[in-house]
């Protein structure tokens, strides 16, 4: 699997249109970013979203005839301690919270009042659909499928197909940010992708993508942006130029250019992003389409 995604990665962002869909991509990302101290003091935003996708694969398997599966507690801990996303206690509180926001609901069909399990509601996909929509809009310059992919969203047996052909890919080990190791610094940090993701997407218009040439960011504005204090975003920063991922300039070390190894790694996380979230949707379309053929050629045959 690693050395053909490399090859996919590497041919992608040889694509001439990449870099715009890059900063598409980007910009849609951070503009759907959601967070607070609470949320970011128990998890990364990196995390979180995977969470949510956990969350929904574990709502869409359950087996009625194994007690043990669907969406329980004792599930989602199990997956955050296999998948190094969290503590269980900290998957408990997540828990706690999204279903204190409507996110996660008791199970209204359970029978069973000791296991009470729990059932992702529409809230939780109208969170997400736009997020993946955007996902799929930004990559048409490069994947002409987009549209169509985006379309197929509106549809609940593609979108539980989807999100199954996604964890599959996670549970086999796949991760965003896999051959990106500048990224790291950022990847665990509270809004770190976010500021990472806003600094690709920063340069001017006639730059390149991530910027080539030094450009003007604010950590007031940040820090405003991604409900984050300034001290955190300052820190960041300092670290990163610490570690040779960037310099700083001006008077507040405002003035950023990026090191060829962060502006590297960002262009291989975009691509890694395209690369599963078309490869998981194609997957669901084309299994949903085979579904649909046999089932119309069964129709045939009978009439």
């Amino acid at each position: 699997m690693a050395r053909n995604l490399e090859a996919k990665i590497a041919a992608l962002r040889a694509h001439p249109a990449f870099p715009q869909a890059a900063r598409n991509m980007a910009i849609g990302l951070t503009g759907f970013y959601r967070g607070g101290p609470l949320l970011n003091w128990l998890m990364d935003d990196r995390a979180r979203v995977v969470l949510s996708h956990v969350v929904l694969h574990c709502h869409f398997a359950r087996d009625p005839a194994d007690p043990a599966s669907g969406l329980t507690p004792t599930r989602i801990k199990q997956l955050c301690r296999e998948f190094d996303l969290c503590s269980p206690g900290r998957a408990t509180a997540m828990v706690s919270l999204m279903r204190f926001a409507g996110y996660l609901a008791v199970d209204p069909d359970a029978t069973d009042g000791r296991r009470r399990p729990l059932v992702a509601t529409p809230k939780l996909l109208e969170l997400l659909r736009p997020r993946w929509r955007s996902h799929f809009i930004s990559g048409i310059p490069v994947f002409p499928d987009g549209a169509d992919l985006a379309a197929r969203l509106d549809d609940p047996v593609f979108v539980r197909a989807f999100v199954a052909a996604m964890f599959s890919r996670y549970e086999e080990g796949f991760r965003l940010i896999m051959y990106t190791p500048g990224l790291g610094l950022f990847g665990d940090r509270s809004a770190g992708m976010m500021i990472a993701s806003t600094l690709l997407a920063a340069g001017a218009e006639d730059d390149t993508v991530p910027p080539s040439r030094p450009f003007a960011i604010s950590i007031s504005a940040l820090s405003r942006r991604f409900n984050v204090s300034r001290i955190h975003v300052a820190k960041m920063l300092r670290d990163a130029a610490n570690e040779g991922l960037l310099t700083r300039a001006g008077d507040k070390g405002e003035e950023i250019t990026l090191a060829p190894a962060l502006a590297d790694a960002l262009s291989v996380f975009y691509a890694n992003a395209f690369i599963y979230f078309f490869d998981s949707a194609r997957e669901a379309a084309t299994k949903l389409d085979v579904q649909d053929r046999e089932a119309s050629e069964r129709n045939r045959r009978s009439a």
